[in-house]
Formats: structure tokens, sequence, C-alpha cells
């Protein structure tokens, strides 16, 4: 049976910067990843044919100089001199098919009047419809901001809590203020992927983890098993709760327990000559059949335009779909090139999450098992190696 200090499960940005901090302490480091690519939500296609060179983010898009962890990866991998700067484009609502400023859907007065309360009100305890919809007024929050907060998720928000929405960190004034890369975020993860002390096996599904003296044993489904010392599970709740029936029962529970949406998402190219919706970072759609669509525009390219659509769970084929995204960027169906489709899995935590979480941390503390993902502080990119980050600290703290 092949031995390893640690093993990673899933090669998303949690388990893949985990796996780089303990390759770089020399501890030889497995990953298993149960799809045939790396990445996880880092999603950047790379379109072939007359669009070849043109890529599309169909998961996370942005990278910020407040993201400290991304920025260590990127120093320690050389990655600091691919950055690319976005474009300054901005999102726009989608109203009645109709492309529209956010302050044109706005009441300033409205706005005005309960502004204040931002001096008063405290983010713990409370969703993110509680919180801001005391700050904004019920109507701006119902026809700006709730839509706004459901793009940026990609999920209904009301009921997220409100201090796991935005995260204040200190900004590198040395980097740029928001970036990707040329090839896309995607560039990063490839990085990783090629660490010389990282092993990473795609397309195999484990199947059950037993525990082996003070380490563990990892069952594939082909008849492969895998031991190691550490076990790093970084995947997405329910994947993690099965694996840990068995070993850790009451934390199996409270992993089953954290919700979770679907997200579908379609991405297009489009000729630039073909659709006359102005330059923009994104739409925020009011009460449709998608949450968001982001836009390539913050990348110049010469020919081309690209969108990515995130749809609700189970509410259109993809034939609908195409005709929807068609009528939002007023082309005939014809002009979507290139199309691809992603189906992702987010946590939709609600208040009181942070309470699962800490027990969570209970569960784990002083033992070889490590869990990491992007639903402890939040889903952004830095959230999940800042909890990465943390677990690899209380990983060498325990060695």
């Amino acid at each position: 049976m092949e031995q390893h200090e640690v093993i990673v499960i899933g090669a998303g940005i949690s388990g893949l910067s985990f796996a780089s901090y303990t390759a770089a302490a020399g501890m030889s480091t497995l990953v298993l990843e149960k799809s045939g690519r790396v990445g996880g939500c880092f999603h950047s296609h790379r379109f072939e044919g007359q669009a070849q060179g043109f890529w599309l983010e169909l998961g996370a898009h942005t990278c910020y100089n407040s993201y400290g962890g991304l920025i260590g990866l990127l120093e320690r991998y050389g990655l600091m001199k691919e950055m690319l700067p976005r474009e300054k484009v901005s999102f726009k609502m989608l109203v009645d098919n109709q492309v529209k400023s956010i302050p044109s859907q706005l009441s300033f007065p409205e706005l005005f009047g309960s502004a204040w309360r931002i001096f008063s009100l405290k983010k713990a305890g409370e969703s993110v419809a509680s919180f801001y919809g005391r700050i904004v007024g019920a109507g701006n929050y119902r026809r700006v901001f709730s839509p706004a907060f459901n793009a940026v998720l990609s999920q209904r928000a009301d009921d997220f809590p409100a201090d796991m929405l935005f995260n204040k960190r200190p900004r590198r004034k040395d980097v740029i203020k928001s970036y990707t890369f040329q090839g896309g975020v995607q560039s990063v993860i490839d990085t990783l992927a090629k660490d010389p002390g990282i092993t990473i096996v795609t397309s195999v599904e484990p199947t059950r983890v037993e525990k082996d003296g003070e380490g563990f044993v990892v069952a594939l489904a082909d008849g492969r098993s895998f031991a190691g010392k550490r076990l790093v599970l970084a995947l997405p709740p329910p994947d993690a709760a099965q694996l840990t029936a068995e070993i850790v029962p009451e934390l199996s529970a409270l992993l089953a327990g954290i919700k979770m949406e679907t997200i579908e998402s379609v991405g297009v190219a489009v000729p630039k000559a073909k659709t006359q919706v102005p330059p923009i970072a994104g739409l925020i759609p009011v009460e449709d059949d998608f949450h968001s669509a982001v836009s390539r525009d913050t990348v110049f390219h010469p020919a081309y335009r690209g969108f990515s659509f995130h749809f609700k769970n189970g509410r259109l084929p993809l034939g609908a779909k195409l005709k929807r995204i068609a009528t939002v960027l007023g082309v005939h169906e014809e002009d979507l090139e290139q199309v691809v489709q992603r189906e992702s899995r987010l946590p939709s935590p609600v208040v009181g999450h942070h309470a699962l979480t800490a027990r969570i941390d209970r569960l784990v503390a002083g033992t070889p098992l490590y869990v990491a993902g992007n639903y402890f502080a939040g889903l952004a990119i830095e959230d999940c190696i800042v909890r990465s980050q943390r677990e690899f600290a209380r990983l060498t703290a325990g060695s």
C-alpha cells in the first residue's frame, strides 16, 4: 500500500494551497481528486477553433490586492509577473430585459433616511437581509441590493450570515487592486498542480476512510488504497460527511447539516460586432432565471466578448438557457459560439453557522484530521486559502 505523510482529498484551491504548504515543508503529499480536472471552483475555460486563445471564467473570476494568502502563493511560485489588470467596467442591472445603471434603480431619499444605521448595527447574528435591509431601506434592498448580493454569491443571499458576505482585509499597496492572469485564474491552479512535491491523482473516487493506528487509510472505488499519517478533507461538506461517517460520526453529522446550492453555469463567446450590450463587468438580474452574468469585458480581446450566466438550479433546460442568453445579449442563438456548461455546488450557510464551524474545530483539535474549504469564513478565494493556512499551522504545531 502506497504511504504518504499527508493525503489531501480535493484538488480545488483549498486542497492545493494546503498541499503546497505541506510540500514546501518537505512532507510527502498526495492529492486525490474525483473529477478529471483540478481547480474546483477555479475553472477558466480555454476556447478552441476560431476563438482559440480566448478564455472565460465559469467559476471564481477576480483576485484582489487584499488577498494576502493568495499573494504569498503567487510570490512563492513566481506568478506576480503574470498578473493582468482588469479593465475598469462596472456591473449593471437587468430590469425588464433593459440594461440599467445601479444608481438609476435606487431611491436616494430612502437610502439617506436609513444609512445612518450603519454606525450602530452589528453584523454578528444578523442575516444579509436583516442587516443590509435596515441600512439601505426595504425598497432599495428588494430592488437593488438583494439581487446584487444574489449575484455575488450565485445563490439566494437573504439568509446568508451578514458577517460572512464581505471580509475586510489589509491591502497590498504595491499590488494591482484587482487582477487576473493570462489564461484566467485557472493559471494559479495549473502552477500549483505542477509543484514537484505534490502528487496528484485525478478521476478517482475515495469511498471510505478508516483509521490506521495514528493515521488513516483511504480506499478508492477502483480498489486501490493509500495510507497517510495526516488526512485533509478539502471537498464539499456532503462528500466530507460521507467519508467521516465511520471515523468521526459527530463530525459527519455536522457536515451533512450544511445546506448546499447547485449552480448551473453556461459560458458563451460572442463576436464583438454581434452584441450591442455596452462593456460591463457583469449583469445583475431582477427576478430572473439566473443569478448573474459575468462578462469577460474586464480583459480586452480584439474579436470576442464572453459571458458566463449562472442559472438557478433546475429552472431551465439548455435550449431555454441559450434562448434566454441570446435575448439578454440581443443576438441570435446561432451567434453564441463555443457553448460550455458547468455545474457547481456551493455552501449556503445561515445565521448560526459560526457556531457550527466552531464545533467542527473542536472535534478535530489535537487530531491528524484537517478540514479545509469555502464554508468557514466565506466563499471567496482568500477565505479558502486562509482556512488552509490555519489548518496547516495546526498541523505544524502538532508535529
